[in-house]
């Protein structure tokens, strides 16, 4: 009779078991529910949305190549107007991706939900875990929009402008997945990690993230760039640039076209146009960078790890 319990009881705890989620996914579903009924935070998606558009679009015949009498335009989607609008486009989605992802964690503390924190049964690793990769995601997802923005607003001015280029997709893809990727996920995690790790130190922690990358997109060039000159750009620091401002910049000198002013001249509008389509157009080198870039965000994923490694659920409940 007890085997037959016990039997029956080992099997009821194995259907309970069997039932259950695995903790992560269980945060993972939490927070995609939250982002869901964020009203906000899709508002804020929407917004950042309509003003990459209109500022590919006002950019996108912006810049002037000229050469004595003759000129033409740079399109902006192509790599050679990318380099010059894709950092400033990208300090724009900074802006935003500390307020998406930092208080994934914190958010719990901020709204007094010290209750729920100590009761829930999911481990502190998962419950850390669960919360940045939903965050990341939406960032990355913001990132889409950026990228949404600049093949779309290119396509149309290709449709609408037979003189305008076509984006090139490839081309695209390697500046935004090297430039626009790394950048998100690094800000997005180190945000996240130091405002789990400082919770109280929330607004902080924003701030300065914000300060250093307009600093590092803003200041830094032209400290960097100007006295120097082009030529003279320090390899290293433009290749692991965060911001990618110094990258762009030392780029550009591949996109200058080797034509003499008598040559352009001989040209007529239309022939100096495709001219500088086709160098635009152009698949960019990105042998230089591309792997920094790629560490700079694999490293930021180890500070998350350590932020959940030293993740103290009681500390952080009581606020000890």
């Amino acid at each position: 009779m007890s085997s037959s319990i016990t039997a029956l009881s080992t099997l009821h705890m194995q259907q309970r078991m069997t039932q259950r989620p695995h903790p992560l996914l269980a945060v993972l579903a939490w927070e995609l529910r939250r982002f869901a009924a964020s009203r906000v935070f899709w508002l804020q998606a929407l917004g950042l949305f309509c003003f990459l558009v209109l500022l590919t679009w006002a950019q996108a015949t912006l810049d002037q190549y000229s050469k004595r009498i003759v000129s033409a335009f740079i399109p902006g989607t192509s790599a050679w107007g990318l380099l010059v609008t894709l950092p400033p486009m990208l300090m724009l989605l900074v802006v935003l991706l500390p307020f998406v992802t930092a208080d994934g964690v914190a958010r719990d503390r901020q709204r007094h939900m010290r209750g729920l924190v100590m009761s829930t049964v999911v481990p502190s690793w998962a419950y850390v875990w669960g919360r940045y990769l939903i965050g990341l995601l939406m960032s990355l997802g913001l990132a889409v929009l950026l990228l949404a923005a600049i093949l779309g607003v290119g396509m149309v001015l290709h449709l609408t402008d037979s003189g305008y280029p076509a984006p090139e997709p490839g081309t695209v893809l390697v500046l935004w997945g090297g430039m626009v990727v790394p950048a998100t996920v690094l800000v997005a995690s180190v945000s996240f990690a130091l405002v789990t790790l400082f919770p109280r130190l929330s607004t902080a922690v924003k701030l300065v993230i914000l300060v250093s990358w307009v600093v590092g997109a803003m200041v830094l060039p032209i400290l960097i760039y100007l006295p120097s000159g082009p030529n003279a750009l320090p390899t290293g620091y433009s290749a692991w640039d965060p911001t990618s401002e110094l990258t762009a910049l030392a780029m550009l000198q591949r996109y200058q076209p080797n034509v003499d002013p008598q040559s352009a001249a001989a040209m007529s509008t239309a022939q100096f146009q495709s001219l500088i389509n086709t160098i635009a157009n152009k698949a960019p080198d990105v042998s230089t960078w591309l792997t920094p870039h790629l560490i700079e965000a694999g490293l930021s994923l180890l500070l998350v790890a350590a932020a959940a490694f030293g993740f103290q659920r009681f500390r952080h409940t009581f606020g000890a």
